[in-house]
């Protein structure tokens, strides 16, 4: 979590832009969509931060999506957001203290990734999966609980995930990584690593996995200790017990 301080951002009120435009038929939410480039608090129907802004929720209340367009920035800190957070080519996601009652999923992002808490002191929640796939900057995943899955596919800089209690499975598969590393996690099913090309270190240690841990076609091999899988460790991840 280098980088990341356990002080939230400061407010005043909402700051910065705050356009509302009616929704249109077929959206997830009924109410108006927040345009944010600024900071905003107080509850929302949906938010939507434009191409190349950065928004900061703080303490905010979102009942619906919330949509990161290209080049954007979010940041979120001790935030509700009662569907799904993603997008496409933005340039920083911090998910800080947040729970959100739908999915994460973001493609392509050119910065960092950090999904979690602050200092990793408390424990907020994702209702479905955190899906990060084809992402440019390094990831991490601190003590988030899960309740579905886990999926980081062919992403291409460092990747943490530390501490979370995850339902249902974790997927690690065709990432390009100088490192990643998973530590201290609790697993409902499946801990799958595979296709992985990584330069420096593969770590898995300390993880409680209730099915198999799947470990294949990595380049280097995982290594590490102090795992356990109720339905078994298996290929390369037969002696990291």
């Amino acid at each position: 979590m280098h980088g990341l301080s356990s002080r939230r951002v400061a407010t005043s009120g909402a700051l910065g832009a705050a356009l509302m435009i009616p929704l249109g038929i077929g959206t997830a939410s009924a109410g108006t969509t927040t345009v944010c480039t600024g900071t905003l608090t107080g509850t929302y129907d949906a938010i939507v931060v434009p191409a190349g802004a950065t928004c900061t929720l703080d303490g905010a209340v979102v009942r619906g999506n919330v949509k990161v367009g290209a080049g954007a920035t979010l940041m979120t800190y001790d935030t509700v957001v009662r569907l799904n957070v993603f997008g496409d080519q933005a340039a920083k996601v911090n998910i800080i203290d947040t729970n959100v009652w739908g999915q994460i999923h973001f493609t392509r992002t050119k910065g960092e990734i950090i999904i979690g808490t602050a200092g990793c002191k408390v424990d907020p929640i994702a209702d479905g999966n955190i899906n990060l796939q084809n992402n440019y900057g390094p990831i991490a995943i601190c003590m988030m609980t899960v309740k579905n899955n886990i999926l980081l596919h062919n992403n291409h800089n460092r990747i943490g995930v530390f501490d979370n209690t995850v339902r249902g499975g974790i997927q690690v598969a065709g990432n390009d990584s100088p490192a990643i590393r998973l530590r201290n996690n609790t697993v409902g099913h499946n801990m799958a690593l595979r296709n992985n090309d990584v330069k420096i270190a593969f770590v898995a240690k300390n993880n409680i996995i209730g099915g198999q841990g799947q470990c294949f076609g990595n380049d280097i091999a995982p290594t590490g200790s102090g795992n356990t899988a109720g339905g078994g460790l298996t290929g390369q991840c037969t002696n990291l017990d």
